[in-house]
């Protein structure tokens, strides 16, 4: 028995690209929300933009996590689901993660 993990692969281009584009956007939000501290906008203004810059590094973060899962799903350690099965499985955890917020 080893204690040592298996090297991951890295990210696919396309999911780094995704990932990627969901950060610049929370950056944006997080400009956002300075603009509106320094310009000493309304609470309920800050609030919002907080908000939505949660959420979307909460999305982001889901999705990197749904990334390692069909990784770790993927290994070639034997017979385990093909590459449909795990996509449509992933599928479902996400949603189910998305009406969880």
């Amino acid at each position: 028995m080893t204690d040592a993990a298996a090297p991951r692969q890295p990210l696919t281009a396309d999911r780094k690209a995704e990932l990627m584009h969901r950060l610049r956007r929370a950056e944006g939000q997080v400009r956002g929300l300075q603009k509106l501290l320094e310009d000493g906008a309304d609470c309920t203004k800050i609030a919002q933009q907080l908000l939505a810059t949660r959420h979307a590094l909460d999305s982001t973060y889901v999705r990197l996590n749904l990334s390692l899962a069909e990784q770790e799903l993927a290994r070639p350690e034997g017979d385990g689901p093909d590459a449909q099965a795990i996509s449509e499985a992933l599928e479902r955890l996400q949603d189910k993660l998305g009406r969880s917020r």
